[in-house]
């Protein structure tokens, strides 16, 4: 996955929010937008974990959900939530 500077980001994240804010873009595109994003992330954090080179509150913090929701997401998906 390409890395993405901060400011291109913020970019992203400003225009996106500007054609949410005009009407522009559907809730649902949005939505849809959103869970790509955080479906890549966790994919690449959880990956990460799985080679035991983060834990699961770095990626609970990096996604912005408290760690016993990501508990939760991993167990209703099947996924370990340890590493040993």
């Amino acid at each position: 996955m390409p890395h993405v500077s901060m400011e291109t980001r913020r970019e992203t994240e400003n225009f996106l929010s500007n054609r949410v804010d005009q009407g522009k873009l559907d809730r649902a595109i949005w939505l849809e937008l959103l869970a790509r994003g955080f479906e890549e992330k966790l994919a690449e954090l959880y990956e990460q974990f799985q080679q035991g080179e983060c834990s699961l509150d770095y990626i609970a913090e990096q996604l912005g959900v408290t760690t016993w929701d990501l508990y939760a997401l991993l167990e209703r998906r099947g996924m370990r939530t340890t590493n040993l």
